[in-house]
């Protein structure tokens, strides 16, 4: 790779694509026992949705590698992005448990795509100390991540509802599509 900064995705861009995931698990932690009273749950039964998103992410990961792949980058991040936007509006109107456990898997495998596709992104268009700068920059959000997540769904609740938490991680990942449809180019050579 060349040493300039065409065809790269703003770090600032790809940290929010890493930070989608553990934002998703732990944002709504604060609102379990909320949402085992609002829904008429059980508390095992709405721990089920931190299960749900945890599958999605995994099996999630197995499908957005070879999409990215196949199709490039950029197509397949749009698409898990919007995927993860309808899943988390769909999450905030959920009106019981097995819904909410659904869209749960839906979220986390749109998740998912962030996660692959900005690791790949990283490695389709950085070399040496630069690939190491984003990496250890990527490595510090998705440890600061769930740290911070159950703190901000906190906050959120003091506000509104826990509907309200996935309404918001709708929002941040809408924002993020958008960004991603104006600033992520491309990284994956035609050739490759």
């Amino acid at each position: 790779m060349t040493g300039d900064a065409r065809g790269r995705a703003p770090v600032v861009l790809l940290g929010a694509l890493v930070a989608l995931a553990p934002l998703s698990i732990d944002a709504y932690l604060p609102a379990l026992p909320r949402i085992a009273t609002d829904l008429e749950a059980t508390p095992s039964g709405v721990q089920l949705t931190v299960t749900a998103c945890l599958v999605g992410l995994a099996c999630g990961q197995l499908v957005a590698g070879p999409l990215s792949d196949r199709y490039g980058r950029r197509r397949p991040l749009l698409a898990g992005l919007g995927g993860y936007t309808a899943a988390g509006v769909l999450c905030a109107v959920a009106p019981d448990p097995v819904s909410l456990i659904v869209f749960r898997l839906l979220q986390g495998a749109g998740g998912a795509f962030g996660l692959v596709i900005a690791s790949a992104a990283v490695r389709d268009r950085y070399t040496g100390a630069a690939a190491a700068r984003v990496f250890s920059s990527l490595m510090l959000v998705s440890g600061l991540a769930p740290v911070l997540a159950p703190l901000a769904g906190a906050q959120v609740l003091r506000f509104g509802d826990w509907r309200t938490v996935f309404l918001g991680l709708a929002l941040l990942s809408g924002v993020t599509l958008a960004a991603c449809a104006v600033a992520f180019p491309e990284s994956l050579p035609p050739e490759r």
